[in-house]
Order: C-alpha cells, then structure tokens, then sequence
C-alpha cells in the first residue's frame, strides 16, 4: 500500500474560529462535510490550537468532490473560506 500524506490546509479567512490564527488553520484535522463545509469549525473569541501545526484535511465526505477519494482529500492542500455564512471548502470542483 502506497503512503498517503494528509491534504493540507494553506489558508483560513474564517478569523471567527477558534482553531484560526494568522489565517492559518491550527487544529491538526479538519472534517469537511456532505456539502464541502468545515465540520471542525468552531466560533468562539477564546482561541484554540497549536500555534505550531498548520492544520489538514482529516476526513472529506463531500463524495461529489473530484478530489475525493474513498472519503479522504487527495488534493495537495485546500482553502477554507466563508460561503453562505459557513466555512466552506472552497478548493470543492464537482465530479
């Protein structure tokens, strides 16, 4: 079996989560949801996280995402930005 590195996470405009600093997302894994959403994202004013980690894509559901991939991100790194009043992968291309 092939080694697998987990999707990383190179930006994070939603200054609102608690994981987020310097735009960098600081919780080691993220979950993104059936709809590209970020399942991990957490509002609070109180901040969370290492300042060391730059966090990853732990786990994808959105199975209609291209880089999708037996539920794990294939895609080398993602954005998370603010989409309809949620964070949202914004890296998310259809099938």
């Amino acid at each position: 079996m092939a080694t697998m590195n987990m999707s990383g996470i190179a930006s994070c405009n939603m200054s609102s989560c608690a994981f987020n600093s310097g735009k960098k997302c600081r919780t080691m894994g993220i979950s993104v949801g059936h709809h590209a959403e970020c399942k991990t994202f957490a509002h609070a004013s109180a901040k969370s996280g290492y300042k060391e980690v730059v966090g990853g894509v732990g786990a994808c559901q959105a199975s209609d995402c291209k880089f999708n991939d037996m539920l794990e991100c294939t895609a080398d790194n993602i954005d998370v930005a603010s989409h309809d009043m949620h964070a949202d992968c914004i890296k998310f291309c259809m099938k």
